[in-house]
């Protein structure tokens, strides 16, 4: 059988943002509202280079591109199914001369983009350990969600390789695992300036964070919190201004 005819279906998106959509594949794994809340966090200037570590669909990269003036962004991506759906989302956006999206280990970051060569890094990684909880049947859907082709201190590790002086990571990650997160960007010379906890509301408990790290950063951090619905159900306006629908 033909390799299109094994190929899943696509659905399109609307990102509600400028027009902008995204195809996705339902029966693989489609982008959650924490990787757009990264998007949105992470603090890009004009002129940046930026590195999309783990683009998956290219959700993070696209997003960067609409909302600031990066002068480029690299989508970096393992698996060659989602490569290729990223490069159809970029030239589905017009997006083709700011967004370049490589199929490579984000281990080789620094062989390919250059150490100290970008001044953002964002990162919406697996969020569990591999071999912890249910593994998923399919090999796209683990990867997306387990640490089977990287791992949190990898990742960490090749974002301060591939950041210059002062450049930042910014990454979304299980409150579970912040100690261990902070744990390796200190030992990877990247400073933690700022923690946002993620609250579903008011009154559940944080379950995400959001970290900004700067490279060779001085002390002090921040702590900030961001809940995401009131108690009927109806967006926050911090995260209604955060997910910037126009």
């Amino acid at each position: 059988m033909d390799d299109k005819e094994n190929a899943p279906e696509l659905r399109l998106d609307d990102l509600q943002y400028k027009g902008l959509s995204l195809w996705q594949y339902p029966s693989l794994y489609c982008f959650t509202s924490d990787a757009v809340l990264l998007a949105n966090l992470a603090k890009v200037k004009k002129g940046d280079v930026v590195a999309d570590f783990g683009t998956g669909s290219g959700v993070i990269a696209v997003l960067i591109a609409a909302k600031t003036n990066a002068e480029k962004i690299y989508a970096l991506e393992k698996q060659e199914i989602m490569c290729d759906l990223a490069r159809k989302n970029v030239v589905h956006n017009g997006l083709s001369g700011r967004i370049e999206v490589i199929e490579c280990d984000i281990a080789d970051a620094d062989k390919l983009l250059g150490k100290e060569s970008v001044g953002v890094v964002v990162c919406n990684p697996p969020y569990y350990k591999k071999g912890s909880g249910a593994q998923r049947e399919r090999e796209e859907i683990a990867a997306s969600r387990h640490e089977t082709t990287c791992d949190l201190q990898g990742i960490i590790k090749s974002a301060s390789a591939v950041l210059k002086w002062g450049g930042a990571l910014y990454m979304v990650h299980k409150v579970e695992r912040m100690a261990e997160a902070i744990g390796y960007m200190q030992a990877s010379s990247l400073a933690v300036k700022k923690i946002t906890l993620v609250y579903p509301k008011k009154d559940k408990p944080a379950d995400v964070f959001i970290a900004e790290a700067k490279k060779m950063g001085g002390d002090g951090m921040t702590l900030d919190e961001l809940v995401v619905y009131n108690d009927d159900g109806t967006m926050t306006e911090r995260a209604k201004k955060l997910y910037s629908k126009e």
